[in-house]
């Protein structure tokens, strides 16, 4: 969503490496956030290390000092990948709650 205003809405789910530069790049994910150009909702485990709670935190609060329009949950219990039910990550409770909040979220945006 920073890098092309094609996006009307997104929703990032476990939003690794977002500190990191990727490939030719010489920006990180959290670099390019004033660019974002539309409502997003963000979704992460309380147990991720890849982003931290604490780069989570930072996220937020850059998003916030930008204006950007967006909406952070952070499920305990949950580590990164809580959506892939084939997994060990699994966590049923993070999953069975967040993706209602992401169809009612491009519900409201994609119209």
């Amino acid at each position: 969503a920073a890098v092309s205003s094609v996006f009307k809405a997104a929703v990032p789910y476990y939003g690794g490496s977002i500190m990191n530069i990727w490939g030719a790049g010489s920006q990180s994910p959290f670099d390019l956030s004033s660019s974002i150009d539309c409502p997003m909702m963000f979704h992460f485990g309380q147990e991720d290390g890849n982003p931290s709670p604490d780069d989570q935190v930072k996220l937020d609060g850059e998003l916030t000092r930008l204006g950007k329009p967006h909406e952070f949950f952070s499920y305990p219990e949950a580590g990164h990948a809580f959506m892939d039910h084939t997994g060990q990550r699994y966590n049923k409770e993070a999953a069975e709650t967040s993706w209602p909040r992401t169809l009612d979220f491009f519900a409201q945006h994609l119209k």
